[in-house]
């Protein structure tokens, strides 16, 4: 990859046992759990105003669309997708990791939001991911759609903070290494 003008972050959530969606993409254990999960309480409003891009997989736009409010405001929004067909004024469709990272850089993108788990997962194996904030809700679902799944190397992360949300919900911040090909 050639060098880059923006940083890329992941801001997720999280069941304990490592999990951001069931395995139907049902999210009630996670919007469901009072002042834990609430924009401003947990950070994730402030992250927003640092964002100008974010870039999410076809999946997770589907759920994020079935909202009752569009959460991302005027954040310039790509979705990655080779199948997906929508006229939504909302989104980008881009059709490839490349294309995805290409338009990023036409755009002048400077902070990049990163959503959905395959798509965190991508970025990170390609080391794009510069922040990780994960937000471990305390309940376990048992069975989902895990955050981390296999990676193409290790990645080193270096704790930046902890803090702990309304609710029991545990927020950590990492700054992400690069990928250690053994």
């Amino acid at each position: 990859m050639g060098s880059r003008h923006w940083q890329g972050h992941a801001f997720m959530g999280m069941s304990v046992d490592g999990m951001i969606a069931r395995a139907d993409d049902d999210l009630d254990w996670l919007t469901g759990s009072g002042d834990a999960d609430e924009p401003e309480a947990a950070g994730f409003t402030a992250f927003m105003r640092l964002v100008d891009h974010l870039v999410m997989g076809r999946s997770t736009y589907q759920i994020v669309k079935a909202f009752d409010e569009w959460p991302y405001a005027e954040t310039k929004v790509l979705v990655l997708s080779t199948t997906l067909d929508t006229a939504d004024p909302q989104v980008e469709v881009v059709r490839s990791f490349e294309e995805a990272l290409t338009r990023l850089d036409d755009d002048g993108a400077r902070h990049v939001y990163v959503d959905g788990g395959r798509t965190v997962r991508t970025f990170l194996a390609e080391g794009l991911i510069d922040t990780l904030t994960l937000t471990r809700v305390p309940v376990l679902i048992g069975d989902g759609k895990p955050l981390f799944g296999s990676l193409p190397a290790d990645i080193q992360l270096t704790h930046e903070q902890t803090t702990v949300l309304a609710g029991g919900a545990v927020q950590t911040r990492y700054r992400v290494g690069v990928p250690q090909h053994s």
